[in-house]
């Protein structure tokens, strides 16, 4: 009798009402195919999930084609993956999956992270740049992570010094989302040793957003003439630009080889071009006038 009336009159019960309002739970779970894991969702607007399960899977199919295509032609390669989630706030979703790949006995394999930012109403797949909208957050964004970089090294993480001052942009766009923002994530090699493994930097929204700690992280090649006194001062008879693996002569006698892979080429060789080897705490990097950047350089101690 109470629902008729309700019915008639317009009304629905209070507890209809509460459940009506109440969101749906998204869950997520993982799945196997072929032996590989694969997370799927759960609940909300079926077409938003099956629209991001859709993604998800076709991550680690992809994954499973390789380690077929891979062991057809060597029995010892491999490629697998792993996936968890570590976000999920029914608005916001973060999924990350780690990737290996092997082509050697010695089995180990290197690794990278592919992260998958979902928004659950919606089932757009968000990119860094959604959250890092604006040239002031980009610039806030860089600020952090730097200051993030600088406390690592100095709590003993093998950081790349030039690192903690230029991180080139095609680098920063692996993210996940926390509770109060979100983590940059660096595959092995990019910004420090590759046994740190991959870095994480946590970005908190309030600090992307406050204009107070707003700041452009200065040029790495400025640090070293402001701030690195430990340098040596030379020429060397010809040089036509930076390359990886470059081997350069020096007229006291020293051979450097390139080991960072930064790229620049000059119109035409600069001959008897001064040169300045800086020691930056555990690396060196070598400048020649008339360029704009400084690379990584090891000491040779006679050329290959």
């Amino acid at each position: 009798m109470l629902l008729c009336i309700c019915i008639i009159y317009g009304f629905s019960p209070p507890a209809l009402t509460e459940a009506a309002k109440a969101p749906t739970t998204i869950k997520t779970a993982v799945h196997m195919y072929k032996g590989q894991p694969y997370i799927q969702i759960s609940g909300g607007n079926p077409a938003v999930a099956k629209s991001i399960n859709k993604i998800l899977k076709k991550h680690t199919v992809k994954v499973v084609d390789d380690n077929r295509a891979l062991q057809q032609h060597n029995r010892v390669a491999w490629s697998k993956t792993s996936v968890k989630t570590m976000y999920n706030n029914q608005k916001l979703l973060s999924v990350v999956y780690t990737d290996g790949i092997n082509y050697t006995d010695d089995n180990v394999g290197t690794y990278i992270s592919s992260t998958y930012n979902f928004d659950l109403t919606t089932g757009k797949r968000m990119t860094l740049n959604d959250v890092v909208d604006t040239e002031f957050k980009r610039t806030n964004l860089m600020s952090i992570i730097s200051q993030s970089l600088q406390l690592k090294y100095d709590k003993g993480v093998q950081i790349m010094e030039k690192r903690i001052y230029e991180i080139p942009t095609y680098y920063v766009s692996e993210f996940y989302y926390f509770n109060k923002g979100i983590v940059v994530r660096f595959h092995p090699t990019i910004v420090a040793e590759a046994s740190e493994g991959f870095i994480d930097v946590t970005v908190p929204y309030d600090q992307l957003s406050d204009r107070s700690i707003s700041q452009t992280v200065p040029k790495y090649l400025d640090y070293l003439r402001t701030h690195v006194s430990d340098y040596i001062e030379t020429e060397m008879q010809y040089f036509d630009g930076y390359k990886i693996g470059n081997i350069y002569a020096l007229s006291n006698g020293e051979y450097w080889r390139q080991v960072e892979p930064r790229f620049y080429s000059i119109p035409s060789d600069l001959l008897s071009a001064k040169v300045k080897i800086y020691k930056d705490r555990t690396r060196y990097y070598m400048w020649v006038d008339g360029t704009d950047d400084a690379v990584e350089v090891e000491r040779l101690v006679y050329p290959e």
